[in-house]
């Protein structure tokens, strides 16, 4: 969503922390959430925490990983951003972010990788019987 920068009038992004136009603090920037990863460092503590296989999940945190079939986000060590990626089968990448918001960047691998671990686990969940038949009351001992 586009506000207006409280320095110098210009639209900026609601996302944006500083204003493009005057470099001000942009002081209605808000993506901070409790118990979520904000920095990769924390990312990697939280996937460790978990207990997550990253290696089988194909998720590469804080690593430029050219390999097919995989997600990650690192540092651009050449222009300091971060960058999130999906590699594709085909070898390709998409860039699923690239800026300078390192809370959001990380946001957007953290909600993938909850999401692949909403979906492992309901597949490994074991499959329900069907409920017995209850035994059926004898009423006749109430006649």
């Amino acid at each position: 969503m586009k506000i207006k920068c409280d320095w110098c009038g210009s639209w900026i992004n609601d996302f944006d922390q500083v204003c493009p136009n005057c470099g001000g603090v942009n002081n209605n920037y808000n993506r901070h959430a409790n118990g979520v990863p904000q920095t990769i460092e924390e990312l990697k503590a939280w996937a460790k925490e978990m207990n997550l296989p990253l290696q089988d999940m194909r998720t590469f945190i804080g690593e430029d990983y050219k390999g097919a079939k995989a997600f990650g986000i690192y540092k651009d060590e050449t222009d300091g951003t971060f960058v999130v990626y999906k590699n594709k089968e085909d070898g390709t990448r998409a860039v699923r972010y690239k800026g300078t918001d390192e809370a959001y960047a990380v946001n957007e691998l953290y909600q993938k990788m909850k999401e692949r671990v909403a979906v492992q686990k309901a597949h490994q969940q074991p499959k329900t019987a069907a409920p017995a038949s209850r035994p059926t009351k004898d009423y006749t001992a109430y006649k």
